[in-house]
């Protein structure tokens, strides 16, 4: 069977399994396997002017359906920003004129996602333009939505707000007369609507550090069945990130989250 074929009889079938709005928002098919409910560790890297932002987005994801955000201690540290298997690391660093606000990695292994990790760049955030409460919430909101498996509602940064954190706009506090009056700052309808759709499916096999359970220390988790020290390698990341401005192709998986006021600081 050739590789393209593949690719369209797995689309096919998904269409036919899923709301359509699962499907616009659907990031390649990437989501985490699941045998029942999940909760998602995501580990606290980020200094204290990040904090507040990370637990409240957090927060907003655990009213999807099927799944929780546990915000637990950070495994890395801002410069490597390393994955750790089974979660989310959360890191805040000056990373440089990247040209991206928010920069999101997951790895998958077995056709599903095992962990990922979420950059948010200081360089740009310290900057007065971004550095307000609705940048960082709508940017911690829209990677953490990413971390998902979840793309956007929609891509043209001009576009009246729809109230999403995964919508691109100039203005996420919609406050500035741009972009309407609503705030993209947290996760609206359609993005639980979609998650719905996309973790409709159980599994037959759910990471062990994704099941609601009580953590016993570093890769080991306690349910009352067993112990699970384990872990496996996962292939090359597959990467997007959150880019201020233009479409530049950066390797050959890695595309453009978020357009914002500043002028092409990317090709």
């Amino acid at each position: 069977m050739s590789k393209a074929f593949k690719v369209a009889f797995t689309c096919a079938a998904l269409a036919a399994a899923l709301p359509s709005n699962a499907l616009t928002q659907s990031w390649n098919n990437y989501r985490w396997a699941r045998t029942g409910p999940l909760d998602i560790g995501v580990g606290d890297n980020v200094g204290a002017g990040w904090d507040n932002y990370l637990r409240s987005a957090a927060t907003s994801w655990t009213a999807a359906k099927n799944i929780d955000y546990t915000v637990t201690s950070g495994a890395t540290n801002a410069s490597a920003c390393k994955a750790v298997y089974g979660g989310v690391q959360v890191c805040n660093g000056n990373y440089g004129s990247t040209g991206w606000l928010g920069y999101t990695t997951v790895w998958q292994a077995g056709g599903f996602i095992v962990q990922a990790t979420v950059k948010l760049n200081d360089f740009y955030f310290n900057q007065a333009n971004y550095n307000t409460s609705a940048w960082r919430m709508m940017t911690m909101c829209q990677e953490l939505g990413h971390s998902l498996g979840l793309d956007h509602i929609n891509t043209i940064n001009t576009n009246p707000n729809t109230g999403s954190c995964m919508d691109y706009t100039n203005d996420p506090s919609g406050t500035r007369g741009t972009n309407g009056t609503l705030a993209n700052t947290a996760p609206n309808k359609t993005d639980f609507n979609a998650l719905n759709g996309i973790y409709a499916t159980v599994n037959a096999t759910q990471l062990a550090y994704t099941k609601p359970t009580y953590w016993a220390g570093a890769g080991v988790w306690i349910d009352g069945v067993g112990v699970d020290a384990g872990g496996s390698l996962v292939p090359e990341p597959t990467t997007w990130m959150m880019l201020i401005t233009g479409f530049g192709l950066v390797g050959a998986t890695m595309r453009r989250r978020q357009p914002g006021l500043a002028r092409a600081l990317t090709s």
